[in-house]
């Protein structure tokens, strides 16, 4: 497809020269040819002439559609390959640190053409297509102007070029000034709208408000504008001079080879003299700037971005998996976020045997989140180990053992798919299990919420699509918590639960809670949560506190001791206390 691409696009740049060429000589045939009749060989070169003419015509109509669709056909094909080579290279390591650093997310940004203009990699090659042809044409057009007078051809040439060069510098300075307003604007736009939104309105009239957005908004829109109307400005008087100066160079070849057309200096003739305009206006179509040098200047930074992603195969999930039945093991457990010096973790020792269930406790910042992704595999530490049955949890492992973990996050995915595919995920290798669909459904609370779907299960998660519908944040929830109690099913051996009834009712979560330890049953379950009516049901609790465990043992424990955890649960308990009162 590029070898057509360019095929096409040198051709609908070079028939327009052939048409110059043509006229030409129909303008020297019929100047021969006036007043001897429409017969004879001088008029019957005319007619042959015409007959060019009208195939150029055409073949430059086909090719400049072919070269268009062929362009953004293959500009789609080259946005979707570095798509796909970007989100290689960012799906290719176990954990997901990188994906929560700004720098590399900026790197994913610019590879997709998102930035200060939003033109994705395959845009340049339809940009640099329809530029290919304009040159084609511009440098054929100054050869012809050669063949009239030598050195007209160059002159004109540079000298447009150079005018093309400034223009179009101008006008990627002026765009991008102008959407570098956008994040300063967006907040003047907020000022602008505060006191007609629903929600601030009534506000913003008691507390009589209106007069002071109005004049912020004033004054943020002129000092936010004052750089954009400078360039447009400056802009526009370089264009006046350039327009100046064009019209003044035209005029001069016009009248050079009108002259010499009079003249007949050299042989030039009446031919001669069409050409030469028709090439000086084919040449002047290289004096703008438009979205095509946007297309090769933006889409080209993004195609380089993505080319700098490396190349990847599929990953394969290491032969040996981690033995996922054995006791789970963290020594000297240590994390950094970044590799900054600041620790979140601070030697972390731990044994939880296969089956058991622990609760984690502890105040917002003590690392509990932390710990979880380091034992499900999502982070790597940053000193200390993990093992599985003796097995360490290391980079060739890491992916295997994911396989063996089932979590529901507090920022659990939302797939804006069917909400069968949203519970299989859980273990898709058993999508077409419909019986353990249903089953966990059921167990999460979620059954009848899906048969009362429009179409069921196979109802997309999203008002956006067609027949899809949106879910409160509790029916989410509960397709995540689904989504686990799938993956137990098929399999999985450590259930990972970050406040999971977050979103749920008190009455609801109650329910979950009470058949928490029967549906997961024979599973080593790790559950965070800040309530603790739900986490005196665990077998076992540790606490948290700056990134070490303070405290470790039954919740019945814990409160004899009389230490943090007890200390929390009192306060937890009175103000439930205080309530039902």
């Amino acid at each position: 497809m590029s070898t057509l691409t360019v095929l096409t696009a040198v051709l609908a740049g070079a028939a327009p020269v052939g048409i110059t060429v043509a006229i030409g000589e129909l303008v020297d045939g019929l100047t021969s040819a006036a007043g001897k009749g429409t017969s004879g060989s001088v008029a019957d070169d005319c007619y042959r002439w015409v007959a060019v003419i009208v195939v150029l015509f055409l073949v430059t109509h086909l090719t400049e559609s072919a070269r268009s669709a062929l362009g953004r056909a293959l500009g789609r094909r080259v946005t979707g390959r570095l798509g796909e080579r970007v989100m290689g290279a960012a799906s290719e390591p176990t954990t997901v640190g990188h994906l929560e650093d700004s720098a590399y997310l900026g790197r994913i940004s610019r590879a997709r053409g998102a930035g200060t203009i939003d033109m994705p990699p395959g845009e340049a090659v339809f940009g640099y297509s329809t530029r290919s042809t304009l040159w084609v044409t511009a440098i054929g057009s100054a050869a012809l102007l050669t063949g009239v007078a030598w050195w007209l051809g160059p002159i004109v040439f540079v000298v447009f070029t150079l005018l093309h060069s400034r223009l179009v510098r101008n006008y990627r300075k002026a765009v991008v000034e102008t959407v570098n307003q956008t994040t300063e604007l967006r907040r003047t736009s907020y000022l602008r709208d505060v006191p007609i939104t629903p929600g601030a309105a009534r506000e913003v009239r008691l507390f009589g408000l209106t007069g002071f957005f109005r004049d912020a908004y004033q004054a943020e829109w002129r000092t936010n504008m004052a750089g954009v109307w400078r360039r447009r400005r400056e802009h526009d008087l370089f264009v006046v001079v350039v327009v100046l100066l064009t019209g003044a160079a035209v005029a001069s070849v016009f009248c050079y080879l009108a002259y010499r057309a009079a003249t007949r200096a050299d042989g030039t003739t009446v031919g001669d003299l069409a050409i030469g305009g028709l090439a000086v206006r084919a040449l002047m179509q290289v004096l703008r700037a438009d979205d095509d040098d946007l297309r090769m200047g933006f889409g080209g930074k993004a195609a380089a971005e993505a080319l700098s992603f490396p190349a990847t195969e599929p990953a394969v999930a290491s032969a040996v998996a981690p033995a996922a039945s054995g006791a789970l093991t963290c020594e000297g457990l240590r994390f950094s976020y970044g590799g900054g010096a600041g620790e979140v973790l601070h030697g972390i020792d731990l044994t939880v045997p296969a089956g058991q269930s622990l609760a984690v406790v502890g105040l917002n910042g003590a690392g509990k989140t932390t710990l979880a992704r380091l034992i499900a595999g999502l982070d790597a530490p940053s000193g200390g180990s993990l093992h599985v049955g003796g097995v360490p949890v290391d980079d060739a492992g890491r992916r295997a053992w994911q396989r063996q973990v089932v979590a529901v996050f507090q920022d659990f995915g939302r797939y804006e798919l069917t909400v069968r595919d949203n519970i299989a995920f859980g273990s898709l290798a058993h999508a077409d299990d419909e019986d353990g669909l249903r089953a966990v459904a059921r167990q999460a609370g979620l059954l009848d919420f899906i048969e009362r779907l429009p179409d069921g299960w196979d109802t997309v998660m999203s008002s956006g699509y067609a027949g899809g519908v949106d879910a409160s944040g509790g029916e989410w929830q509960r397709i995540a918590i689904a989504r686990a109690l799938f993956g137990l099913r098929h399999g999985a051996q450590l259930l990972i639960m970050d406040e999971p009834a977050a979103s749920l009712d008190p009455r609801a979560e109650a329910r979950l809670y009470d058949t928490f330890h029967e549906l997961t049953a024979g599973a080593t379950t790790i559950a965070i949560s800040h309530r603790f009516a739900t986490v005196r049901k665990a077998e076992r609790v540790v606490v948290l506190d700056g990134g070490r465990i303070i405290e470790d043992g039954t919740h019945e424990d814990l409160l004899a001791a009389d230490g943090r955890y007890a200390e929390l649960f009192r306060l937890q308990a009175k103000r439930f206390e205080e309530v039902a009162s």
